[in-house]
């Protein structure tokens, strides 16, 4: 796959960990990103004529790829995210060998020709059946949080589908970004391109125009994409993040839960989109809650467990959060802007903190924090937890942490979010079996599981007459044979009454042969 072309302009890769530079990568120059478009747009007739069979073939050696390059892959996403070697083993490239797995068993079955009405279209005198038909060329803009598996996340399932893609991996982690260019080398040219830059390369990505959007990040960024792609009437597909929420309910098991919620909010240093900002804890087992999770916390080593932030802004959102709880009157009872390891020469450490006494006049609790900060809400009972839990902030993903199923249950029912989970959170955009997306400001449209594939197909519906003389009752002229027998058939579709529907039959069937027979 060849590189796009470069200026001399560079992003810079730099290590939270240290500070440090750790190398430049080159810019595509925005005015070039048109032709990158236009060279993936002419290989669409190609790629898409491979058979999906062919296509998961193909894109097996993106995986093996992977698999050969994984120590190289830990370093680099280590490196440049600044978060942990294991952190970026289970939760960046395991997670992606998983997606591409999966969708090479799936993808030839679920982008089949499907046959539809097969009771039904007969007596309408045609046979019909779905073609799902690629857009086109894709243009998947990603972030920086898990620079690896969300890449994968918001193109793979296109390239399966058929479409060609033009990645824009996030400006913050461009070396993972090169890392996933190495990876598509084995696809045919201009099938999978990377290209590299900020705001004004991905702009151009969404203006070239491309035929669909996949972005992954920000309700602020995404809004910005919306409006550029209406212009070209361009679809889009969008992950948006929020402030998801965890609700600790009476007869939970506190272990457990104490211990999924301490990793729900704290993995990768919070910057996860689903990791829990909010924890709602009904009053009667709050204390308790509030001494095991504690407790759990005490054993996050920072360096060991859980690495820095990985953007600097971050950090600084962070603070401004916390110090605003403070100041409003909330407490810290873990963790706080003291506890922190010291930073020097640009490191981006903030150790994980737990604040409480908070209320919705404090971002903390509203705010997405996309950091190492949970909220500790106590609540009287399940029913204000889910009041607050949709109301407070928004949720991508929400849990429930209950013994009892039907419970359970019946709380999902009731949370407004694109996920509910039940005693675990966080790991659902890893399960490529799952559609994975948000409702409103967290996001619209699914990736991941079929309904994700087919995000990226044009459903196309085929039909056919039953034979080339049959003709349509509602063709011209309409005569009197018409007009009773269409009255028939409403009456048959749409009468509560049995014996109605049954006379109707029988007089649609006396006039339908009549009126057909005027129009041949």
């Amino acid at each position: 796959m060849p590189r796009a072309k470069t200026a001399s302009q560079s992003l810079k890769s730099f290590n939270p960990r240290t500070g440090e530079v750790r190398k430049e990568i080159p810019v595509t120059p925005t005015a070039e990103v048109v032709e990158v478009v236009e060279r993936a747009r002419k290989m669409v007739p190609e790629w898409a004529s491979i058979d999906p069979a062919g296509r998961a073939r193909a894109l097996r050696e993106v995986r093996h790829r992977l698999h050969a390059r994984v120590d190289d892959a830990v370093r680099i996403v280590s490196e440049e995210t600044g978060k942990t070697p294991f952190e970026a083993l289970a939760y960046d490239i395991m997670p992606t060998l998983l997606l591409l797995a999966y969708f090479e068993k799936v993808a030839p079955k679920a982008l089949r020709r499907e046959r539809v009405g097969r009771i039904i279209g007969p007596f309408a005198g045609v046979t019909s059946h779905v073609d799902y038909r690629p857009f086109g060329v894709v243009g998947a803009i990603t972030p920086w949080n898990y620079p690896l598996l969300n890449c994968f996340l918001a193109f793979a399932p296109a390239l399966f589908a058929g479409n060609t893609v033009v990645i824009k991996p996030s400006e913050v982690t461009p070396d993972c970004g090169e890392l996933a260019r190495d990876l598509l080398e084995p696809l045919p040219p201009s099938v999978a391109t990377i290209i590299q830059g900020g705001g004004d390369v991905g702009a151009a990505l969404v203006d070239a125009p491309c035929d669909k959007i996949s972005f992954i990040g920000s309700p602020k960024t995404g809004r910005k994409i919306c409006e550029a792609a209406a212009k070209h009437l361009t679809p889009v597909v969008m992950e948006l993040g929020g402030k998801d929420s965890a609700i600790v309910c009476a007869d939970a098991d506190l272990d457990r839960a104490a211990s999924g919620v301490g990793w729900g909010a704290f993995m990768n240093c919070g910057q996860t989109c689903t990791s829990i900002e909010r924890v709602y804890v009904v009053d009667s087992v709050a204390d308790e809650f509030e001494r095991k999770l504690l407790e759990r916390l005490q054993t996050i080593q920072q360096g060991d467990d859980v690495g820095p932030l990985t953007f600097k802004p971050q950090l600084e959102i962070i603070k401004r959060q916390v110090k605003d709880a403070l100041d409003k009157g909330a407490r810290v009872l873990a963790g706080g802007p003291e506890q922190a390891r010291k930073n020097h020469n640009g490191s981006l450490w903030y150790t994980p903190t737990v604040v409480t006494d908070v209320d919705t006049g404090m971002n903390v609790l509203t705010q997405e924090s996309f950091g190492p900060v949970l909220a500790y809400v106590r609540v009287p009972d399940e029913e204000d937890a889910i009041r607050r839990a949709n109301e407070d902030g928004v949720n991508l993903t929400a849990s429930v942490w209950t013994r009892d199923k039907t419970r359970a249950q019946r709380l999902a029912d009731r949370l407004r979010a694109g996920v509910v989970t039940v005693n675990l959170h966080a790991e659902s955009p890893a399960a490529p079996w799952a559609p994975w997306g948000g409702v409103g400001e967290s996001g619209f449209g699914r990736l991941n599981g079929i309904a994700g594939l087919r995000e990226f197909t044009v459903p196309t519906h085929i039909e056919r007459a039953s034979g080339p003389n049959v003709g349509r009752m509602w063709w011209y002229p309409h005569d009197e044979a018409t007009k009773v027998s269409m009255r028939a058939l409403v009456d048959v579709l749409g009468s509560p009454e049995t014996k109605e529907r049954v006379k109707a039959a029988g007089t649609l069937a006396a006039n339908a042969l009549k009126s057909m027979k005027a129009k041949f």
